[in-house]
């Protein structure tokens, strides 16, 4: 598949999936970009650990900026756009090889995907670390 469907489909399952989270309707164009932006980047580094760790680091990092922009919290931008990210494809084939009995494919296919889940794992805190102290500083009562 072309790479510009695969990154307009994550941009459009972010949307839906922002929709059906209920997700304010202001937010929901920022989500499915920030989406796209990042499976795009994903695309680009090989679909590897690498590609899953800063694909989420740009996505949690743009989800930080937007949150702050749009004096909303970040939950609601990074839950929509990570969802084309997560590897259920891998956990599947994990799943369907055990069944099958070949174990070392389930293996092989399962630490890849282990290693996907703890890469966007690490790029939400790395991301969620950076942003947590440039909290806004309340005005004193006077």
């Amino acid at each position: 598949m072309h790479w510009s469907i695969q990154i307009l489909s994550c941009a459009a399952a972010a949307f839906f999936c922002a929709l059906l989270l209920n997700q304010p309707k202001k937010t929901m164009p920022l989500s499915s970009l920030i989406a796209g932006l990042g499976y795009g980047i994903f695309l680009l580094l090989g679909q590897s650990a690498l590609g899953y760790f800063f694909a989420t680091l740009f996505i949690g990092i743009a989800c930080e900026v937007c949150a702050r922009l749009t004096k909303k919290i970040s939950t609601l931008f990074i839950t929509s756009a990570l969802i084309p990210l997560v590897p259920g494809v891998g956990l599947y084939r994990t799943m369907r090889y055990l069944v099958e009995g070949e174990y070392t494919m389930a293996a092989s296919c399962g630490a890849e995907t282990l290693m996907g889940i703890c890469a966007i794992a690490l790029g939400v805190t790395i991301s969620s670390i950076l942003f947590a102290n440039f909290r806004r500083k309340e005005k004193p009562a006077a």
